[in-house]
């Protein structure tokens, strides 16, 4: 399965990308709203960070294997320190 690639990384048509990208923001609004309500409820928030990357990790082994994710995974450190996950990031 390592020449699989993760969703919205190939080539897909143009139509089939926005119905992906509509599709991914309506999951990062719900799990918002599932994180806001485990955060109110006292939940440790490294523990639920822990478990929100377990289970997306291992999500994504299941769908696309060890090898793809992998890979995938390699290129965090650079869009991390790139600020792609800094939700108060100021674009210049």
């Amino acid at each position: 399965m390592a020449d699989q690639t993760i969703v919205n990384q190939g080539s897909a048509p143009e139509k089939d990308m926005r119905d992906i990208d509509k599709q991914k923001q309506q999951a990062l609004c719900i799990l918002g709203d599932l994180w806001d309500q485990a955060s109110d409820d006292g939940m440790n928030i490294d523990c639920l960070a822990h478990a929100a990357l377990f289970q997306a990790l291992s999500s994504l082994v299941l769908a696309y294997g060890e090898e793809t994710v992998a890979e995938f995974c390699s290129d965090l450190p650079d869009r991390i320190l790139c600020g792609d996950y800094t939700l108060d990031r100021r674009i210049q």
